[in-house]
């Protein structure tokens, strides 16, 4: 995959990478984009197949290491997770759907089963990842459970 990387002022910035990850054969290789726009982000999660392209991560500038917006799987069918400080994981969720049936997806190139209500289609993964670009937190019009 290729991405354009833009000369901004990363001062103003809230996140500070964008990682994209490709898998092939089991393994992974990720393209880092310091500094990212918003249509970087957006590009990156519509690229997202459920397959090859399956996991991207945002990280917020001086934000703890172990704090992170994560999109996985792909094709219409999402799970948007994070982390706070490795100890907090809100998880985007769908109040319309229930848990089950439950819903595989492809994502950091393993094949899972997650809760119905975790998987979200393209335009709430988009707005999560707008929100968090945006704000560097896990606030704004989304539905957030903390797994």
């Amino acid at each position: 995959c290729c991405y354009t990387l833009h000369k901004i002022d990363s001062s103003k910035m809230i996140i500070e990478r964008l990682t994209v990850c490709e898998w092939t054969g089991g393994r992974r290789s990720d393209t880092e984009i310091d500094a990212p726009s918003w249509s970087d982000v957006e590009a990156a999660v519509r690229a997202l197949n459920n397959r090859n392209l399956n996991d991207i991560y945002l990280c917020a500038r001086d934000s703890h290491p172990e704090t992170f917006l994560a999109i996985g799987g792909g094709a219409g069918q999402y799970i948007v997770s994070g982390a706070i400080e490795g100890e907090v994981f809100p998880t985007v969720i769908d109040p319309e759907r229930s848990a089950e049936p439950r819903i595989r997806l492809m994502v950091g190139g393993q094949l899972g089963d997650y809760p119905g209500n975790y998987i979200v289609g393209l335009e709430s993964a988009l707005l999560a990842a707008k929100s968090y670009y945006d704000t560097g937190s896990f606030v704004g019009p989304i539905n957030c459970v903390n797994v």
